[in-house]
């Protein structure tokens, strides 16, 4: 399993860079949607401190109900102020918080239990791979989109 360890090193890593990007955002712009449709930087941050606990009991489930169909978090649902009344300091320290945790269940858990599949509505196949696999190129995602937004020209 050569990517185990590449997977989590890169979930523990992601916060750093984040944090990079978020100690060099202009407070000023954070909460600036460049597009009325898109995020603003603190939607993208926001989010991902509240996908934080989400991961962690899914996590959670995973370990202790390998049998649990796995029920899919649709940011949909949320409600329509969270990202954008969140806190900034908070919400990247929610986000380390959180992915520090994760890690360390990680880290500690069988190869066994790391391949154990489940059911997911949305995906063909699932497991706390997959899953670990998938929330470290979402932290990327997210801090691509912030990086656009801190790179990019403001508009007047």
């Amino acid at each position: 399993m050569p990517a185990y360890n590449a997977i989590i090193n890169a979930l523990e890593l992601n916060p750093s860079i984040i944090a990079d990007l978020a100690e060099e955002f202009p407070p000023d712009r954070r909460n600036v949607r460049l597009v009325p449709e898109k995020w603003s930087a603190l939607e993208h941050l926001a989010h991902l401190a509240r996908v934080g606990p989400v991961m962690n009991a899914r996590l959670k489930q995973l370990i202790e109900q390998p049998g649990k169909p796995v029920v899919p978090y649709d940011p949909q649902r949320d409600s329509p102020g969270l990202l954008l009344d969140a806190h900034w300091d908070e919400s990247l320290s929610k986000y380390q918080w959180e992915r520090a945790a994760l890690v360390g269940v990680l880290r500690e858990m069988s190869k066994q239990i790391w391949e154990r599949e489940v059911e997911h509505p949305e995906y063909r196949t699932y497991s706390i791979r997959i899953m670990a696999r998938h929330l470290a190129l979402h932290d990327l995602s997210h801090g691509s989109r912030i990086e656009e937004l801190l790179l990019a020209a403001t508009r007047t």
